[in-house]
């Protein structure tokens, strides 16, 4: 069995900094029964999941991670709500907590490692591969619903995003990665009101980051700071992504952060929702300048 580590535990000011890794469906297999690990399944399908999960996993749709604040929709909800959050689907301090997804991304999967990274929770791993590679594997599965206690968990939050003001002072000096298609990113297929880009982004789209055949499955990580490195993303930038409404950027927030360690990254929560309702803000059309 093996874990791909990808970040050790930090302290920062006297706070936990999470330690977000990927681990392999084996090693999931292996800890089901381990009291300091919580698996969770966020997969879309409750269906799916009534049907068959992982041994001791707990269901939480990933879209009650978000709502509406201040006439947005779809923002994550402060840290003290996601921590109330976890804390009824049985994550207590101490533990590990493992995500795992299926369907058509692992979007669900990266959302939640980044809620739970956004309230300081030290210790978070991502199943690669998801719940089809553990399917085929023929692992082992179960019908049968977790029982736990709910216990309170405390939120510790982290400088993990950026807000719009914070995005008007940061342009021309932070690099804005912009994780939507090309299209969205040109302005050429968008359904916001303002169409286009945040002058200066560089489009490098999500889909890009996970196998085509398995978008739960990352690419290894040489492959993925190719992709970095051929659009001149350095470790030294300081690196805010932003998407459509924050789900995508998950994804590349976390293999930015956490897989290929670049150690200034932070996600722009409002993204392109919030800022194309400002028609004062400067917008730019067009395919990736690079």
């Amino acid at each position: 069995m093996r874990k791909i580590s990808v970040m050790l535990l930090l302290l920062v000011a006297g706070l936990a900094r999470a330690a977000v890794s990927l681990v392999t469906p084996d090693w999931v297999a292996a800890r089901v029964q381990d009291p300091t690990v919580r698996i969770i399944d966020v997969r879309q399908d409750f269906a799916g999941y009534i049907t068959a999960h992982v041994p001791e996993a707990v269901y939480l749709y990933e879209g009650i991670l978000r709502g509406p604040q201040d006439g947005l929709p779809v923002q994550f909800f402060p840290p003290a709500d996601l921590a109330q959050l976890f804390s009824r689907a049985g994550v207590r301090d101490g533990q590990t907590v493992v995500l795992y997804s299926d369907g058509e991304n692992v979007l669900g999967a990266t959302m939640a490692a980044y809620a739970l990274e956004k309230i300081g929770y030290p210790s978070v791993a991502v199943m690669d591969g998801g719940w089809g590679v553990y399917k085929v594997m023929t692992l082992p599965a179960t019908q049968l619903l977790p029982e736990y206690k709910t216990v309170k968990l405390k939120a510790r939050e982290q400088q993990t995003c950026v807000t719009l003001g914070e995005v008007k002072t940061l342009s021309g000096r932070a690099v804005f990665i912009d994780a939507r298609s090309p299209g969205q990113y040109s302005g050429e297929a968008s359904p916001f009101i303002r169409k286009g880009h945040i002058p200066g982004a560089v489009n490098i789209d999500w889909r890009l980051l996970a196998d085509p055949a398995n978008p739960h499955k990352f690419k290894t990580p040489a492959e993925l700071q190719a992709l970095y490195d051929a659009q001149g993303i350095k470790k030294t930038d300081d690196i805010i992504v932003y998407c459509n409404t924050g789900r995508e950027a998950s994804l590349e927030y976390f293999v930015l952060k956490h897989v290929l360690e670049y150690p200034r990254v932070r996600l722009y929560e409002g993204s392109w929702l919030e800022y194309s309702m400002h028609p004062e803000l400067p917008i730019v059309t067009g395919p990736n300048p690079r």
